[in-house]
């Protein structure tokens, strides 16, 4: 669809850029080397254009006191002559008046020219010599006013081209009009080229502030410069630069230079979409190919460079036909910004190949009306709105990195500052029991020191503590110790047939007694013929001794009961009690690690705040679910399941 979309604006293009209509014009051929105009009645908005003379002078420069005794060559012999510079003489026989004439030489390509007419200096563009080293080529058409004198114009042209290899001057083809009636016919193209030129430059502008000021991508980079390069091409190409003070040789260099120049960037900017190793190996080939060129070019002789300037053309021609047809392929399903790139390329390839078939007039010779120009407009404006487009996913790109590279960086903060509270907390509440057993320690050997004192219950009890805190403080260290084990991905799990109720009473007869200090009850629900789980029993206890262990943390004289029933596949177990509970802005974040230390609220310690951390990963790992329903000041439930077999 967008070659298709291409295809038709070439069409239009082509329908709608005609070549500009001329004034009324009127060809005559010199008889005897004499032009005579004496018989057009009106030359008024009329452009007189003067038919080739049949001779010229080559290699000299015809002075207007020797030009009746030089003997000229005839035109015939042009081609077998290599003549570097020349020069050619037109006689006009015009009406004997005072009028005033518009005179324009045109030429084939750049030349030194010099012009007089009845003997005198009338115009002059760049210097002509008789060497390469003093001539200075400039443009391919001069114009001038002149006035006949007696009703006679005597016009000779210098033309010097010491630049180009495959030919030397060119001979000139002369056209006259009154002086203001018929326009320039160059001074529409050098405004034309110049309104081009400028707006490649704003492109080329708008699109190094982008680079500059926001995305940094290096496509706009080498398109911007690319823009500027076709800038001064349009600008050379226009003849515009002759506004400016530029020597006529540094303008024809830069004209070959041009073509490098945006050869280079062209394929830095199109290998964003390069991929594989054909378009990559087009990419280098064009860009290798055009440094050296470009070494020619800075470093070389014109006419060396000219030389080899077909072996260029030939390299580029093999190198953009797979390399655009690779573009093609590779984009078949473009995105936005694709789609946009590939419009323009095909818009501007088919626009030359146009252009190449209505030069060749492979249809019929008539009037060229090029639209590569036109062309080139659009493949600029597709191009800038491709990088637009790409900007504007490199920037939303970036701006949602820095948003996630910000979200990470609060989370790890936070992280931070939970850990720090966390070594605070466990450090505390390793303390707690280290200091309860090294107190009860010291007094019973105190006692045991006294044997009169010495009383077996007291002895007994105070043991009791001791192991508690030890059980205690075992358990806490067990936590980190696991949470690291988990983050390492070392907890290993060793599932075996085992059953629930068998593992609950277990873990209650071992830890309860050594956990409760808070004068609570414990109930045990456990309903009948339970089936088998396919479970760790291990981990499973150490959930369970978690569970209750918190339920007493914060319960005091009150019910803590531990049920089990089936559920469809799953058996499920709650730990309830009847303590302070929690507060619901707590629940969400109840099993993460690092849980912020709240009060219990009966006076015990709050543990490490990870012991829910582990029983989470514990139960997900078997298959099964985790979660709390709490009534703050009144209740807790933890419910969990486990798949049975």
């Amino acid at each position: 669809m967008l070659l298709i979309a291409a295809l038709f604006t070439v069409l239009a293009l082509r329908l709608m850029v005609r070549p500009p209509e001329g004034p009324e014009s009127v060809t005559v051929r010199s008889q005897n080397g004499v032009y005579d105009l004496t018989g057009l009645a009106d030359l008024d908005e009329t452009l007189i254009r003067l038919a080739p003379a049949g001779t010229y002078y080559p290699n000299t420069y015809l002075s207007p006191e020797n030009a009746a005794a030089a003997v000229p060559e005839s035109i015939d012999r042009y081609k077998e002559i290599r003549a570097d510079y020349l020069s050619q003489r037109f006689v006009l026989r015009l009406p004997d008046t005072s009028e005033v004439y518009t005179l324009t030489i045109a030429l084939s390509g750049r030349h030194a020219m010099r012009v007089y007419v009845n003997g005198s200096l009338t115009a002059q563009a760049g210097h002509p010599g008789t060497t390469k080293q003093d001539t200075e080529v400039w443009e391919n058409n001069i114009t001038f006013d002149a006035a006949a004198t007696d009703g006679k114009m005597d016009i000779i042209l210098h033309s010097a081209q010491f630049y180009h290899v495959k030919r030397g001057a060119s001979l000139g083809s002369l056209s006259l009009s009154k002086s203001g009636t018929v326009p320039d016919s160059f001074s529409f193209d050098r405004i034309k080229g110049m309104a081009v030129a400028g707006a490649f430059l704003c492109a080329a502008v708008l699109l190094l502030g982008i680079y500059l000021l926001l995305s940094r991508t290096k496509a706009t980079l080498y398109f911007a410069l690319a823009c500027v390069v076709m800038a001064l091409r349009e600008c050379l190409q226009s003849q515009a630069w002759t506004y400016f003070h530029i020597p006529g040789n540094l303008s024809f260099m830069l004209e070959y230079l041009s073509v490098v120049l945006l050869t280079v960037f062209l394929s830095l900017y199109l290998g964003q979409y390069a991929t594989g190793k054909l378009l990559l190996g087009v990419q280098y080939t064009a860009i290798f190919g055009s440094c050296v060129y470009g070494l020619c070019v800075l470093l070389g002789d014109s006419i060396f460079y000219t030389s080899v300037l077909g072996y260029y053309q030939i390299l580029l021609v093999l190198c953009i036909v797979p390399g655009i047809a690779g573009l093609f392929w590779n984009m078949r399903s473009p995105t936005k910004e694709q789609g946009a790139a590939i419009y323009g390329i095909a818009v501007f390839f088919l626009a030359a190949l146009s252009d190449i078939l209505m030069y060749s007039d492979l249809f019929g010779d008539g009037p060229n009306a090029p639209i590569s120009e036109m062309a080139m407009l659009v493949f600029v404006l597709a191009q800038t709105v491709s990088l637009f487009l790409m900007n504007n996913r490199v920037l939303a790109q970036a701006k949602e990195a820095e948003q996630k590279l910000e979200t990470e960086k609060n989370a790890l903060e936070a992280l931070n500052r939970l850990k720090t509270e966390f070594l605070g907390n466990v450090s505390h509440e390793l303390k707690t029991p280290l200091t309860v057993m090294s107190g009860y320690a010291q007094t019973t050997k105190q006692l045991a020191q006294n044997p009169d004192t010495l009383e077996g219950g007291e002895v007994s009890r105070r043991m009791t503590l001791i192991s508690s805190e030890a059980e205690r403080l075992s358990l806490m260290v067990g936590q980190v110790l696991e949470v690291t084990r988990m983050e390492e991905g070392r907890m290993v799990m060793e599932p075996v047939r085992c059953y629930v109720d068998e593992i609950i009473h277990a873990a209650v007869e071992t830890h309860y007694p050594i956990l409760n200090k808070n004068q609570n009850r414990l109930d045990i629900r456990i309903e009948s013929g339970l089936p088998a789980v396919h479970a760790d029993p291990v981990r499973i206890s150490q959930v369970i001794v978690n569970l209750i262990s918190n339920a007493v943390r914060f319960t005091a004289n009150g019910l803590i009961t531990v049920s089990a029933r089936r559920e469809g596949s799953h058996i499920l177990v709650c730990v309830s009690d009847t303590g302070v509970g929690i507060a619901a802005e707590r629940l969400p974040h109840i099993f993460e690690r690092y849980s912020k230390k709240h009060k219990s609220g009966v006076g015990q310690d709050t543990g490490t705040g990870l012991g829910l951390y582990i029983c989470k990963h514990i139960v997900e790992q078997h298959g099964g679910t985790i979660w709390i329903e709490s009534q703050e000041g009144h209740e807790t439930k933890l419910f969990f399941t486990l798949p049975v077999l």
